[in-house]
């Protein structure tokens, strides 16, 4: 009776068993096994974060990074190559993640020290949500690599798999590997538009935007409902950093003074022409000093022009690249 019982649990549980083996064996989001590149089109189910970390990993060693880019998905605009001709480094590292943090920031600066690494040169990109989110509470797009914020492996894959089990993603997953067909339900997991990523400097570049304004900027920036109004009145938002989060301004600090690093903050022109709050400004000036802080936030040239963005949420290179030549200008 015993063993008729536990052939029937074993025949019951066995797809459940296929798939968890599934997990580890298929990889779906890229973070079982180690990669020296990744795929261009996944945006939506690889996390950005455990990326920028397997890639600084990877090159390190041959590199010896001594000069970072950290912030969102908004300072991959600030292509590394580019910022390297402002400070004489032929290999920048972008070390970015999807809606970073501040935290994040700052565990990434302590990890890079960990490794022994000079931090000669840093250029931070903000805007109000590096201060909106912690990492810990988001999901597998956003979470933090466990080898860089101290998450237990179990706890960081266990985030991964309660994906790989939700909303049928398996089943997306699966259904494209095999038939390699894009179906409208897939939508809600899979990202198909081209994203790359570059080696050994780890820029993100919108490869897919990049196509479509080439071959029609005017249908692109008419497309209906994908530009919203701005009111014309000036937006003052309310403070967003938070008492608990001047413990990461103060870890940046400490490590840029150990590093003696030559360092510049950027305040992004987001298209929602939010003003940087002035409490938040000065907070940031108290641990980091007024010269090194350059503030493009608000109504202004460039958030003036909706053709300066791909969407709402990120501006071009071309913006990045006047912001350096700005903030690098000989005095």
């Amino acid at each position: 009776m015993l063993s008729k019982f536990s052939a029937k649990l074993c025949l019951f549980l066995s797809p459940l068993l296929i798939l968890i083996i599934g997990y580890f064996v298929f990889d779906p989001f890229k973070i079982v096994k180690t990669y020296d590149s990744y795929p261009d089109n996944f945006a939506k189910s690889l996390n950005r974060d455990r990326i920028s970390t397997q890639i600084f990993i990877n090159n390190n060693p041959k590199y010896h990074y001594k000069s970072f880019i950290f912030g969102s998905s908004r300072s991959s605009v600030f292509y590394a190559r580019n910022w390297g001709k402002h400070i004489n480094d032929a290999t920048p590292y972008h070390f970015d993640a999807s809606c970073e943090t501040i935290s994040g920031i700052a565990s990434k600066l302590k990890f890079i020290e960990s490794k022994g690494n000079q931090i000669e040169n840093a250029l931070f990109v903000f805007d109000r949500s590096i201060f909106n989110y912690e990492q810990d509470t988001l999901g597998s797009v956003f979470v933090q690599d466990y080898r860089v914020s101290g998450l237990s492996w179990w706890k960081y894959h266990l985030i991964f798999i309660n994906t790989y089990f939700s909303k049928g993603f398996f089943i997306g997953f699966y259904d494209y590997a095999i038939f390699n067909n894009f179906r409208k339900y897939m939508r809600n997991f899979l990202e198909f538009r081209k994203i790359n990523y570059t080696p050994v400097v780890n820029d993100f570049i919108f490869t897919s935007y990049i196509e479509q304004i080439k071959a029609d900027s005017i249908n692109y920036y008419n497309q209906p409902n994908f530009f919203y109004e701005r009111s014309k009145n000036k937006n003052l938002p309310s403070p967003a950093i938070k008492k608990y989060q001047l413990k990461y301004l103060q870890q940046i600090k400490e490590v840029l003074a150990r590093k003696k690093t030559n360092f510049k903050i950027v305040l992004g022109p987001t298209y929602d022409q939010n003003y940087f709050n002035k409490s938040d400004y000065e907070f940031l000036v108290r641990y980091f000093g007024k010269e090194n802080i350059y503030d493009f936030s608000g109504i202004n040239e460039y958030t003036n022009d909706k053709t300066n963005y791909y969407e709402i949420y990120h501006y071009k290179p071309v913006v990045a690249n006047q912001i350096m030549d700005k903030i690098y200008a000989t005095k």
